[in-house]
């Protein structure tokens, strides 16, 4: 088995690529040429990396990279800085996850793909819908901030332009506020949004996100369960 990972080097994306080296699982990753790798990440064996920016590179790169892995991870995301909020590329997740879908149907090829998205997305699919306040923060959102556009766009991608009516099997795994968290802890996976993800927001550790889409790579009861859906992960509040 060999699992791609994009965003390789952030805050979630490294603790993915962790998961899997403890699964004794082989992994390919795509970093920016600037990205500061932990040690037992880049002197590992069976960790390939490739170094670039994944929205420079060609159809046919994006082909020989995706061609002989299994599953591929997206954690991609924008750096919190006004360079990486406003500067170029705007569209870096959704253009991402184009380009590995036309890799894949170009290929014919299909690994399951996972996503890495957030709460701040309403699948209106399975009748999410937000109320008017929320309407009106997210909709400021799309114009003010672009990396909030872009991951809405690479929700779509999935959610509506691919669907469940396709060969290209997915998740989008959609996490609250984000925290960091030594250690696995337990957690809860649900279909739909239980709170608001602006005026009542959850927690979920990125080691627990990290966690989960492992399983739903390593697991297929779970894949089986979750496939062609958005679920929301939070850390489990209270012991029942």
């Amino acid at each position: 088995m060999k699992v791609l990972v994009l965003g390789a080097s952030g805050a979630t994306g490294k603790l993915v690529v962790q998961q899997f080296v403890k699964r004794n699982i082989q992994v390919r990753i795509i970093v920016r040429e600037t990205a500061i790798l932990p040690s037992q990440i880049s002197a590992d064996k069976k960790i390939e990396i490739i170094k670039g920016n994944i929205s420079d590179f060609e159809i046919t790169k994006i082909k020989d990279i995706v061609k002989d892995c299994d599953s591929v991870i997206c954690c991609l995301g924008h750096n919190l800085s006004f360079k990486g909020i406003y500067g170029s590329p705007r569209k870096l997740v959704s253009n991402a996850v184009s380009k590995i879908i036309e890799a894949m149907q170009s290929l014919n090829i299909y690994p399951k793909f996972i996503l890495m998205s957030t709460t701040a997305y309403t699948n209106r699919k399975i009748e999410e819908v937000d109320d008017f306040r929320e309407k009106i923060i997210f909709s400021l959102l799309e114009v003010l901030l672009p990396p909030h556009k872009d991951n809405m766009l690479a929700a779509y991608e999935l959610v509506h332009k691919l669907s469940s009516k396709t060969s290209i099997e997915w998740v989008a795994v959609r996490p609250d506020s984000l925290f960091d968290e030594e250690n696995v802890s337990k957690y809860e996976i649900h279909n739909n949004k239980i709170r608001s993800a602006i005026f009542n927001s959850g927690k979920t550790s990125r080691i627990n996100v990290s966690h989960f889409m492992a399983e739903l790579v390593t697991n297929e009861k779970l894949w089986q369960e979750w496939k062609f859906k958005t679920p929301v992960i939070y850390n489990k509040e209270f012991d029942s």
